[in-house]
């Protein structure tokens, strides 16, 4: 579905050169866009919070390629430093793709077309900062691309372009943050090509009805075996991998995190207990005589996989832990 969208895009380009955008991100699920933009030639500068991590570093790589600046901002200052974002790079629309700080109505006036927001989830039913873990851990279906223009509050700003993506079971939340971030491209060509054309509709959100999921806390984390069933642990443990190295169990006195696993065959045994260790992996058993197959775990000793999960001291008969926080 990706492949024709892009092909579309690109044969494009000349509908697109007149404008100037700027990139304001903290996400790699947002690099895919950056490299198009770049290589459309609209785009004037790139922006993120000051911080030291992986994503910085990949990002000024990728910046570096396309002899972009980088711009950083803090949060007490961010007003005044969009400020100079904007005279600096002169754009006349500023794109935002999981910045995490909130933008005053004195910066968003600022580019003649204003700041559109790209939210990976359906709005005003998945708000907040961690849309794609809570859509993969209620096991929906699908989900929606939402870009909407930015008020000075988060994620409540009229709805200009929704672009629909499938979530598949298997998915875990980077492929699906990923998925998310390759369909931004088509969406951010079709805002594009409506403010040109002068035809952009906005549709305001319902002041009703309005869900803003936080970010998840530990308890979100943990596996309940007694009361989550099979496909619920699933759902958990896809949307935990990667960012947050797995879902949470404890067996034995030992934590660890279970990145992958796949559902299996119930042998009717307690809930949380091993049934079985093979090569494949280790065989639980869930809540309402449902099983899985854990297949990767993590702890502090190291990333096990497969056969080796036989190695970490375990064996069948021995039950997860009940984790209470």
């Amino acid at each position: 579905m990706y492949e024709n969208a892009l092909f579309f895009i690109f044969t494009q380009k000349y509908k697109i050169q007149k404008m100037k955008i700027s990139l304001i991100c903290n996400t790699i699920a947002a690099f895919p866009l950056l490299d198009w933009l770049a290589n459309q030639g609209v785009l004037v500068g790139v922006g993120t919070k000051i911080q030291k991590s992986d994503f910085f570093d990949d990002l000024t790589v990728i910046c570096i390629q396309h002899k972009i600046k980088i711009h950083t901002f803090d949060k007490p200052n961010l007003t005044e430093q969009l400020s100079e974002f904007q005279k600096n790079t002169n754009a006349d629309l500023v794109l935002v793709l999981g910045f995490p700080y909130k933008i005053s109505a004195v910066a968003l006036e600022k580019p003649p077309l204003g700041f559109y927001n790209i939210h990976f989830g359906q709005l005003p039913k998945y708000g907040g900062s961690f849309p794609v873990f809570w859509q993969i851990k209620n096991q929906e279906k699908s989900g929606v691309l939402t870009i909407h223009k930015m008020d000075d509050s988060f994620d409540s700003g009229p709805i200009a372009i929704e672009l629909s993506l499938q979530i598949e079971s298997y998915q875990c939340n980077g492929i699906v943050d990923i998925n998310y971030g390759i369909l931004a491209i088509n969406a951010t060509y079709q805002l594009i090509d409506n403010l040109l054309k002068n035809s952009l509709v906005l549709k305001p959100q319902p002041a009703h009805n309005i869900v803003y999921f936080p970010k998840p806390t530990l308890k979100n984390l943990i596996i309940d075996w007694q009361n989550m069933d099979a496909n619920e642990v699933l759902a958990l443990v896809k949307s935990c991998n990667p960012w947050n190295k797995g879902a949470i169990a404890q067996i034995n006195g030992q934590g660890i995190k279970i990145i992958d696993a796949q559902l299996s065959s119930s042998k009717r045994l307690l809930q949380g207990t091993i049934s079985d260790i093979n090569l494949y992996g280790i065989d639980v058993e869930c809540a309402n005589q449902t099983a899985l197959t854990i297949t990767t775990i993590h702890s502090s000793f190291g990333y096990f996989g497969g056969e080796n999960l036989g190695n970490f001291g375990i064996k069948s008969g021995d039950v997860f832990q009940n984790i209470f926080i």
